[in-house]
């Protein structure tokens, strides 16, 4: 059973959507990775089925609210189209790595950045609600997303130490 969301509700659900395209370009971006640095492909693919997976989720998610919206409120406001405009960036950097013109360990950087800002901006908080289910869900794309961004930084490291730029 659909009930009518609230205006309120409106907004979050288009965040919704906007956060679940993100996590699609986002995958996509990480195939790339893997297909152009194949030496590291298990590296970028573990990172890009959790992303599907995270995309998959938010749309659950968006339907969680759908059927019982009266158990969720506005939480912590968001920027939709500052999101819109991450995406669009994911979606050049993409083009970028296909046309050669971002270095790997450039790249790692970027990837480490979008991770990072992806939990800064505490997307788990743009709802408020009690919903066990809801929760679950966004509590595991928040978790997968820290140690997203551990295990670039690892690399990050990893790839100092082989160069002899850092020493452990």
């Amino acid at each position: 059973m659909n009930i009518e969301v609230s205006g309120e509700l409106s907004g979050i659900l288009e965040m919704l959507k906007q956060m679940a395209l993100f996590e699609t370009r986002i995958a996509e971006m990480y195939g790339v990775c893997a297909s152009t640095w194949k030496e590291d492909g298990s590296f970028w693919l573990d990172i890009w089925r959790d992303e599907l997976r995270h995309a998959r989720h938010i749309e659950q998610m968006i339907d969680i609210i759908r059927k019982k919206p009266e158990h969720f409120q506005a939480g912590r406001p968001f920027n939709v189209h500052a999101l819109a405009t991450v995406v669009k960036d994911i979606a050049k950097k993409t083009e970028m790595i296909k046309a050669g013109e971002i270095a790997k360990d450039q790249f790692l950087f970027i990837a480490q950045s979008f991770e990072q800002g992806y939990i800064e901006d505490r997307y788990g908080e743009i709802v408020k609600t009690d919903d066990v289910e809801y929760q679950t869900l966004m509590q595991e794309v928040v978790s997968d997303t820290q140690h997203h961004k551990d295990k670039i930084i690892q690399q990050i490291i990893d790839r100092a130490e082989n160069r002899g730029y850092i020493k452990t």
